[in-house]
């Protein structure tokens, strides 16, 4: 058995860290606007190919903030921003939701907050869902 060095294992859980906060994927990307004041929007035929009904997404940046959407029913979302309460570090998507590699805080994929020291969840973004188009911010 080959010896592992510490070098050798923060680099792989770097990478590792690094994809766990893939964004929206490019085709996602181009079904999202960029409306003034610094919203998006999208429309919500396109829902499906941005997030999956149970799922969350970094969908991208709202007044210049990381943003995570959660999808629970066909046409229900809730948006939250993706920087952690606890230091303001960005939070990452794993399986179980969203990790703070700063300090290990642990918030449930709607951003609720699951284990500090973080001590709320992640907080909410404005979500408006209106004539079959999703407002957020």
């Amino acid at each position: 058995m080959t010896e592992l060095s510490r070098r050798a294992l923060l680099t792989g859980m770097c990478g590792i860290a690094a994809l766990s906060m893939v964004p929206i994927s490019a085709e996602a990307a181009t079904l999202v606007k960029k409306l003034p004041k610094g919203r998006l929007s999208f429309k919500i035929k396109n829902a499906a190919k941005i997030v999956d009904v149970g799922s969350s997404v970094a969908i991208g940046q709202v007044k210049g903030q990381p943003v995570g959407l959660f999808r629970s029913g066909p046409s229900t979302f809730s948006a939250f921003s993706l920087l952690c309460p606890h230091q303001g570090v960005t939070v990452e998507r794993n399986d179980a939701g969203w990790f703070c590699s700063a300090h290990e805080s642990k918030f449930a994929i709607n951003g609720a907050l699951e284990f500090g020291p973080a001590t709320t969840a992640l907080r909410k973004v404005p979500v408006k869902v209106s004539r079959g188009v999703v407002t957020i911010g």
